[in-house]
């Protein structure tokens, strides 16, 4: 994993929503909870609603994940290997998003992944509903619920 040095903060193009899907699911395989997928969604979802506010927001965050500035240095990713880790980048900040939750216990505690990505009860319980709901959108019956 590389260590990000600076913070990159550059805009980049819109994606399309069936884009941000794939990365979804790319990122969540690669950090070992591809069937999971439906929770990195779920960030995506109510963190920019997968991108349409990028912040930043009062407390500094930014990009599609939402990322502070100090946990970007720790957890942010070069995902689509072009030789940088921007934080406004999706294809960066998605599997940034899913290193991080993994570091935070998924998918095996979901709820203490959660809680590290947001340090409020009312957000895992905002996260895994959106969640929820995707997965039943999806019809994923292999899937156990997330509440």
């Amino acid at each position: 994993l590389e260590i990000v040095q600076d913070i990159i903060a550059r805009p980049v193009e819109p994606i399309p929503y069936k884009r941000y899907v794939q990365i979804y699911k790319a990122a969540a395989k690669r950090y070992g909870f591809a069937e999971d997928w439906y929770v990195l969604a779920a960030v995506g979802k109510a963190e920019s609603n997968h991108g349409e506010d990028m912040g930043p927001s009062s407390a500094g965050a930014m990009g599609p994940m939402q990322f502070l500035p100090s946990t970007w240095e720790q957890y942010g990713v070069d995902g689509n290997g072009d030789g940088e880790a921007n934080i406004m980048d999706p294809e960066d900040a998605i599997p940034a998003a899913a290193n991080y939750l993994e570091f935070g216990g998924a998918p095996e505690d979901w709820y203490a992944a959660l809680y590290t990505y947001n340090h409020a009860g009312w957000y895992v319980r905002e996260v895994l509903g959106i969640a929820e709901s995707y997965r039943r959108q999806a019809g994923d019956e292999g899937v156990k619920p997330y509440v």
